[in-house]
């Protein structure tokens, strides 16, 4: 046992019982590590909660790095973690003109199912009923918006089957047009479609409680300019404004080609700014990292997974434990720390609270109170000497 450690408290330690305290925490040596880990994270407490627990009773040299090690791997705990931190927005590349860039999705209203269309530069969008949720039909109605406006060059939709199947695939290749997916159970990824849904959904909702056309809902809503820019949708996809029930000037509703890019991209990079305040950026995963895959059922416990190879930007095809392959975006993946190891023969390391810019190995003087933590910067971070005494 390395006794050197323990020399600059000297004056704190007392034995009692054949116990050794330091003041009124009990020392423990390197045999009975493991026993008292597993008793202070018997009810599989959060790693703070760990730590407050242990530092009222015990003591040993690296205890919180030891502890925090042993919860980290720990097999129960990381089956039913929570959700992780959202990432910064990663916003689309705005397009350079209408209709090139289309995203697509079904919802349910009223126990009907649509069919969504919008356009990601004018924000147009067209809704379709479905009788039927098949390929066939969606392809039927995407052909009738691609012969009015245009054949786009990239189709964006979520992985439902109607978008998976070899008919879909076939139609993509005869109408020459890219199809790109967003992550299973991540539809921010598709965001532009899903705010239409959710914009369609309320005027849907609202006209029907105030016994209202919709589609003069929607008219109208086509013909709002969007807040941030001076056009309306009517306006960027069609170059005109459309004729609605509000009284207009025929020189209103005559063709005007407006070039909105630029405020399109400067609306972007307000949204990103906002967003990403409370956002973080997670590390990238590489083939043969070993994760946690989230559960779409909160009921369900976070299963083991291999990461196989990325599929897109934050998007990875991962291999579980049982043999299925699914994808998932980096979200829903958290880095498995494996299974909770013995302490007992852990190097150790001086019972240390750092900032967040300081590096992870100190250089420490033994026999003496003052550590120096060197920063990302080279500034030289002295522990203050008045801190002797502190029991971490």
């Amino acid at each position: 046992m390395d006794i050197m450690h323990y020399y600059s408290f000297q004056e704190e330690l007392s034995v009692q019982d054949e116990i050794i305290f330091r003041g009124e925490r009990a020392v423990i040596p390197d045999t009975l590590r493991n026993e008292i880990i597993r008793r202070i994270h018997s009810a599989h407490l959060g790693v703070e909660g760990c730590l407050r627990r242990a530092r009222e009773c015990v003591y040993w040299p690296g205890m919180n790095e030891h502890i925090k090690t042993f919860i980290a791997k720990c097999d129960i705990c990381r089956s039913v973690d929570v959700k992780q931190q959202k990432e910064t927005l990663h916003p689309h590349e705005v397009p350079s003109r209408p209709w090139a860039r289309v995203g697509t999705d079904l919802f349910t209203y009223d126990n009907k199912d649509y069919l969504i269309t919008v356009d990601y530069y004018s924000n147009f969008w067209e809704i379709d009923y479905l009788p039927d949720t098949k390929s066939s039909t969606v392809i039927r109605k995407l052909k009738a918006h691609f012969a009015r406006q245009g054949i786009p060059d990239v189709v964006v939709s979520d992985n439902g089957p109607q978008y998976n199947s070899q008919e879909f695939q076939r139609f993509c290749q005869l109408w020459e047009f890219q199809h790109r997916t967003s992550s299973p159970g991540y539809p921010q990824s598709n965001g532009k479609a899903e705010s239409a849904v959710k914009t369609a959904k309320r005027l849907m909702r609202k006209a029907k409680a105030a016994g209202e056309d919709p589609y003069l809902s929607m008219l109208d809503h086509r013909n709002t300019p969007t807040e941030g820019l001076k056009t309306s949708p009517a306006q960027r996809l069609l170059c005109r404004r459309t004729r609605t029930l509000l009284p207009t000037r025929d020189s209103l509703l005559q063709p005007e080609v407006k070039q909105t890019t630029r405020e399109l991209i400067d609306r972007q990079r307000r949204q990103a700014k906002y967003f990403n305040r409370t956002a973080k950026d997670m590390d990238t995963l590489k083939r043969g990292d070993r994760v946690r895959i989230q559960p779409f059922d909160p009921h369900t416990v976070w299963r083991k997974a291999t990461v196989v190879n990325p599929v897109d930007h934050r998007s990875y095809a991962v291999q579980l434990d049982t043999g299925g392959v699914l994808r998932r975006n980096r979200r829903h993946l958290r880095r498995d720390q494996g299974t909770a190891p013995s302490v007992a023969n852990h190097t150790v390391t001086e019972e240390t609270h750092t900032t967040p810019e300081t590096v992870a190995t100190p250089d420490r003087v033994v026999g003496d109170t003052q550590q120096t933590v060197t920063t990302k910067s080279g500034r030289a971070v002295v522990r203050p000497g008045y801190l002797k005494d502190y029991a971490g």
